[in-house]
């Protein structure tokens, strides 16, 4: 049963340790003989069936629960990275959008480049005046 999705390699890897798997149990004799049409399962003196012999298929679908694991702890991680990208490149390109409009606005407005300039330089100023005063309001 594929119960994950897996690579054409991962695939070709995992019936070929099936297979090898199978060749060994086939060389210990454990699969020479056939197994009992009506056989009851082995019960200890406790009551408790025994442990099943090994199954190829419980050690694939440990190895696929593995594989879902790191997938989903990379889906996390990634989460995780754009989230955080987004809460920084979101402020970023609002405030990259507010000075291209205000630059052109001044343009618009019959400003020329060096004028353009002192008016950006006039922003900055007066951003720097309203951080101070925040910090000033902060530490009262």
């Amino acid at each position: 049963m594929d119960l994950f999705l897996e690579t054409p390699q991962q695939q070709a890897e995992r019936m070929l340790r099936q297979q090898q798997r199978l060749m060994e149990m086939q060389m210990r004799g454990a699969a020479a003989q056939p197994p009992a049409q009506n056989a009851t399962p082995a019960v200890s003196p406790a009551g408790e069936s025994a442990p099943e012999a090994y199954s190829v298929q419980q050690d694939s679908y440990a190895q696929e629960l593995a594989f879902d694991k790191r997938r989903a702890r990379r889906r996390r991680v990634g989460q995780r990275l754009r989230t955080l990208a987004m809460i920084v490149l979101i402020p970023l390109g609002l405030a990259a959008i507010f000075l291209a409009s205000y630059a052109l606005t001044c343009i618009l407005n019959g400003a020329s480049p060096s004028e353009v300039l002192e008016h950006l330089a006039a922003l900055g100023q007066r951003l720097g005046d309203v951080a101070t005063t925040i910090c000033a309001g902060w530490e009262s």
